[in-house]
């Protein structure tokens, strides 16, 4: 089971625009693949990721509104 979280994240994005890390609570993880994108506007969608942080490796579920970004779900790998 995911842990339900709807918390704001820093995210980081290369020069083509593609989220490639992100910081949630004092931490960094980076983004080594998109697994699942749903949504149908690119302003508001949700990106499931296979992220890598301190603790290993997870799968993170992130929203995005505009340019704003939430974790909002995070379950183990």
């Amino acid at each position: 089971m995911g842990h339900l979280l709807n918390e704001p994240v820093r995210a980081e994005h290369d020069t083509a625009g593609r989220l490639t890390a992100y910081e949630w609570r004092g931490s960094r993880y980076a983004v080594d693949e998109v697994l699942k994108t749903y949504g149908s506007s690119p302003d508001g969608r949700l990106y499931r990721v296979r992220i890598t942080g301190a603790e290993g490796v997870a799968i993170a579920e992130l929203s995005r509104d505009a340019d704003r970004w939430r974790l909002r779900h995070l379950f183990s790998a």
